[in-house]
């Protein structure tokens, strides 16, 4: 299988609006990493990235965030990617909840925070889910959940994911990205653990309707990797917004942003 059923030539990475990666300590002592985008607000968007790639993908829509004065945006490296690619990704269940306690520790040592917004797309936005029926969504007011990664029982994915990724037997995957666009800084193959400690539970819809979280999903109309339609079946039910943005592909749908920042 080959990635050629996402769409990746026709988006590209404005490097001249890509923020300077920052690094910080977890008090477990592993270093971890982020990107920052300033804006003149107390509000805050933790923004992830999804499989494969880091926090540079994300710039477009953490800068049209930042530029509207909407929130101060942070999109940061997931364990393993970016700035820390280098620590294992055989990982407790709750090691990314931990990571990302520590790095809202960190960010409110450095800057005055009053409310913040989860977010992110594709395994990102999958998290943003796992995160939304947690014990710490408390300390959220928001949930926006782009593209999200459903477990293969949700029926979400087009057969095959579109050829991005294969799972193996024992749950773990590899991502099938063709050479030609590799930059040698990818994460291309995922454990089983590391899967479990990103994906929304199986629980995830039953959870939703007892927390009633304020979460809200957004798709593109043409997203190659998931069928946008069945977000609306599964979530629309429970009374979670979906918002289908047209013309829009899997990975577009960041570098579009404009039709649903309102979302945030």
């Amino acid at each position: 299988m080959s990635s050629d059923g996402l769409d990746l030539k026709s988006f590209k990475i404005p490097l001249g609006r890509v923020a300077p990666l920052t690094t910080f300590k977890t008090r477990q002592g592993d270093t971890l990493s982020y990107r920052l985008y300033p804006a003149w607000s107390e509000d805050l968007v933790i923004l992830y990235h999804g499989v494969g790639s880091d926090s540079r993908y994300m710039c477009l829509l953490a800068a049209a965030l930042a530029e509207a004065k909407i929130a101060t945006v942070v999109t940061p490296d997931f364990r393993c990617h970016g700035g820390s690619r280098e620590l294992s990704d055989k990982i407790s269940g709750q090691q990314l909840e931990i990571d990302l306690e520590e790095l809202i520790v960190h960010l409110k040592s450095q800057r005055a925070v009053s409310r913040i917004t989860l977010a992110g797309h594709s395994m990102g936005g999958g998290f943003v889910l796992r995160v939304a029926v947690s014990d710490i969504r408390q300390q959220f007011a928001k949930f926006v959940a782009i593209a999200p990664y459903l477990p293969p029982d949700f029926n979400v994915h087009v057969p095959g994911y579109a050829g991005w990724i294969t799972f193996d037997e024992q749950g773990g995957f590899r991502v099938n990205m063709a050479e030609l666009f590799r930059t040698g800084q990818e994460k291309l193959s995922y454990s089983a653990e590391y899967v479990q400690a990103v994906a929304p539970p199986p629980q995830l819809l039953s959870r939703l309707e007892n927390l009633k979280p304020a979460v809200c999903i957004v798709s593109g109309e043409r997203d190659e990797v998931n069928q946008a339609i069945r977000y609306q079946e599964i979530f629309a039910p429970l009374k979670v917004p979906v918002d289908i943005v047209p013309g829009l592909n899997h990975l577009t749908i960041v570098a579009k942003p404009a039709p649903y920042l309102a979302k945030f």
